[in-house]
């Protein structure tokens, strides 16, 4: 039965690249509080480059406004090497796979927003748990693109993740 059900996927599809897909849906489907991008799942789904960025440098490395400013300038790398940017963070308590540009935004107004957390794997569970928002560090970062199926993560700094 398994190796019909591995036959009958989508053509293109690598068993490895189902699991992350199955395993996000799960999650999603079971009510974990996790937010996937639009423009993020549709890249995903149509196999097209994607590329992790954490927040950390944005909610605790950076003073405001650069915060914001070399964010948005890294999501437009991102972009002008054709691929999608999956800013990750934490608002609310639930898990953000690509932000809105408000979402952003709300992350990097570090002085109206001074209860943000940094969010390492540590952290993850009390952040959710205590409806925080948080900056993701590279470890929480890469377990989220895991998750989705994203392969490609770079942070906001010179030397990456």
């Amino acid at each position: 039965m398994l190796r019909h059900v591995c036959r009958s996927r989508a053509p293109g599809l690598s068993r490895r690249s189902l699991r992350a897909i199955s395993s996000l849906s799960e999650a999603q489907r079971n009510g974990a509080p996790i937010d996937v991008h639009p423009e993020v799942q549709e890249a995903l789904a149509n196999r097209s480059p994607v590329v992790a960025l954490e927040t950390t440098i944005v909610t605790h490395g950076m003073p405001q406004p650069t915060n914001l400013e070399t964010a948005r300038a890294v999501e437009g790398i991102v972009r002008s090497q054709g691929a999608i940017p999956a800013t990750m963070g934490i608002i609310g308590g639930r898990i953000k796979i690509g932000l809105h540009p408000h979402e952003l935004e709300h992350l990097a107004d570090i002085q109206h927003n001074t209860r943000t957390v940094k969010v390492s794997r540590r952290d993850l569970g009390p952040a959710i748990a205590l409806k925080r928002d948080g900056g993701t560090t590279c470890s929480t970062t890469l377990m989220f693109a895991a998750m989705a199926g994203i392969k490609v993560c770079r942070d906001c700094t010179p030397l990456g993740c």
